[in-house]
């Protein structure tokens, strides 16, 4: 899971980066070059050739950037073990040129909380952590997508504060 930990007066919130499956960063960022003199894929400086290249790339006689051919219906099929630079991108790179729409709806959220500080995360098992209740409230007032709003109430719990009188009937 990848998120920013904001300190916001004080307290922690986790904000959620929740991928868009738009494909767009394996099309136009991907480390595979197909090598056509020796038939073989090297993504990141790591041989592979059992990989299927698609029939247009196999006429070229010069290695050439090609999309990532691990992206099947804009899903990664190799999502466990994809490269480092995936599982940073965009949160610990950038946007790169991208124009990521997840990474637009993150810097969103971020605005409005204001943090006094940003920290970003990439990390597959977290505890959440205890939030006010008003960071809820504000999150839900950005209309966030509903895989935005699960992956914040996993990364937060809402601290619950509740009148005594009310529930006494006083």
């Amino acid at each position: 899971m990848m998120f920013a930990e904001l300190k916001v007066r004080g307290s922690k919130v986790r904000i959620p980066f929740v991928c868009r499956m738009c494909g767009e960063c394996c099309r136009k960022l991907s480390k595979v070059v197909y090598d056509p003199r020796d038939g073989k894929v090297y993504m990141e400086d790591l041989d592979v050739d059992y990989v299927d290249i698609p029939e247009e790339y196999r006429e070229f006689s010069h290695p050439i950037k090609i999309p990532c051919p691990f992206l099947k219906d804009n899903v990664c099929s190799i999502y466990s073990i994809r490269p480092k630079s995936c599982r940073d991108f965009p949160l610990l790179t950038g946007d790169l040129g991208v124009n990521c729409p997840a990474l637009k709806s993150l810097k969103r959220f971020l605005e409005a909380f204001n943090p006094d500080e940003v920290k970003y995360v990439v990390e597959d098992d977290v505890d959440p952590i205890v939030i006010p209740k008003e960071f809820l409230k504000l999150f839900k007032s950005l209309n966030p997508t509903k895989e935005e709003l699960k992956a914040f109430m996993r990364l937060n719990k809402v601290r619950h504060t509740f009148k005594l009188s009310k529930h006494l009937d006083l």
